[in-house]
């Protein structure tokens, strides 16, 4: 049972790395661009901006209407004359009974604004909140490509744990057959093999664990560039770090072109348009209006008059002037100049906020970098020191004990050298957010 546990472990794997489709960064990128739920919701929004700035949507152009009716009544009525229109005795009543009339109307109205300077001034905000949503926009694709690297350099860092754990694996099981011939020749102790079994075990469980840790991540990355689920595909683990970057141009960069200072200064923008408006609800309004309508109505025979209509052709201009409105407008005006001061002084904070992450960032990637080189001279001594003990331990020199420290040191070593490549390289791309050049040369 246990051999066949090892030969699935090497079947899966061997075959882990192998005839999988191979995912660029480049690649992920641009299938993110097109299929993150996100990024594509935030698209439609620009489109729902785009379409508040219509002139149809803000009244800049006539409206047309038209209404008809019909009307019917049966009847009666009974009309008693005074005696001065009486023709007779008995003949200063008139009654009808059962009488049947009918009616009809139409008409058409036309209205057009000629002048609103609210309208305009809110058409001109709403161009500005067009642009805002622009930034959320990019905002929004910032956020998911920063999830799809910080998932994508997981990944990468996973599949060369297991690369290397795997080689410890096929050691350990070396040493258990070593152990074993040892044993049957006599040269060996029991407990050598035993040793070397709870070895394999244990890389046995890792090397599962790490088999379920990239599926993991593998889904997660699918989700992000809007792929099926369970699409199969391995990372590209080369590595290249930008040896171009410097704190202070990226501080300098961060200040004109970071997402979040961009979004601000947007918002002020918006807010500032709040005191055109307010102004232009003291200028006057000019209204047209034209109508043509028709009406008719059949009446019964006994009536004095049997057919009546009404027609006709009207045109109405209405200027309209908001004097004084009590004081609304002034206070109104008051507190948008304390919001905007408010927005100011934000706007000052988070820039400090954001060149102290810099610079803080900016350490920890040079302490990365420094550590990155410090593990690559960690691996080359621990890999010496365990070809050296491997030496002795063929040559019964050491103890299983001592060969599987040994082991162990050049594993950790190995591991520690993969977290720090991808902890440097995720954290230059931290970097590249917080100074808003992450998208420079994206499509």
């Amino acid at each position: 049972m246990k051999q066949l546990i090892y030969i699935f472990l090497f079947f899966v794997t061997g075959n882990l790395l192998s005839a999988q489709t191979v995912l660029t960064t480049n690649n992920a990128v641009d299938l993110l661009l097109q299929n993150n739920y996100g990024v594509n919701i935030a698209r439609n929004n620009v489109k729902i901006a785009e379409n508040n700035t219509s002139k149809e949507l803000n009244g800049y152009l006539p409206t047309l209407g038209a209404s008809a009716g019909v009307n019917a009544s049966l009847g009666g009525s009974t009309q008693t004359f005074g005696e001065n229109f009486s023709q007779g005795p008995g003949s200063n009543k008139i009654t009808i009974n059962n009488a049947f009339q009918w009616g009809a109307n139409v008409g058409v109205q036309a209205n057009y604004t000629i002048i609103d300077r609210t309208r305009d001034y809110t058409l001109d905000q709403l161009k500005e909140q067009l642009s805002f949503t622009d930034l959320e926009l990019r905002q929004t694709i910032e956020v998911n490509i920063l999830q799809l690297f910080s998932s994508y350099y997981q990944l990468a860092q996973l599949i060369e744990n297991l690369v290397v754990q795997e080689r410890t694996f096929e050691t350990s099981q070396q040493r258990k057959t070593r152990a074993q011939y040892r044993l049957e020749y006599g040269q060996g102790s029991k407990l050598d093999v035993l040793n070397a079994e709870v070895d394999i075990q244990r890389d046995s469980v890792d090397l599962l664990n790490l088999k379920q840790q990239i599926a993991n991540v593998r889904r997660n990355i699918n989700v992000i560039i809007g792929q099926e689920v369970d699409t199969d595909f391995v990372v590209d683990t080369t590595l290249n770090y930008d040896p171009k970057l410097n704190l202070s141009q990226l501080i300098e960069q961060a200040k004109t072109n970071n997402i979040q200072l961009l979004a601000l200064d947007q918002n002020i923008k918006i807010r500032a348009y709040d005191l055109q408006i307010l102004d232009a609800t003291r200028m006057p309004t000019l209204n047209a209006n034209a109508s043509y309508s028709f009406s008719m109505s059949d009446l019964p025979k006994e009536s004095f008059t049997t057919f009546q209509s009404n027609r006709g052709l009207g045109v109405d201009l209405t200027l309209g002037w908001n004097i004084f409105d009590g004081g609304i407008r002034k206070m109104r005006k008051e507190n948008v100049n304390i919001a905007l001061e408010n927005q100011a002084l934000q706007r000052s904070q988070l820039e400090a906020e954001i060149i102290r992450d810099l610079q803080s960032a900016w350490e920890t990637y040079q302490n990365a970098l420094f550590i990155l080189k410090v593990e690559q001279k960690n691996i080359t001594t621990a890999q010496a020191n365990f070809e050296s003990t491997q030496e002795f331990f063929k040559a019964g020199r050491l103890t299983s004990v001592e060969f599987r420290q040994a082991q162990l040191n050049l594993l950790n070593a190995k591991r520690s050298y993969n977290n720090a490549k991808y902890n440097a390289k995720l954290l230059e791309v931290q970097l590249l957010q917080l100074s808003g050049g992450l998208l420079d040369g994206m499509n």
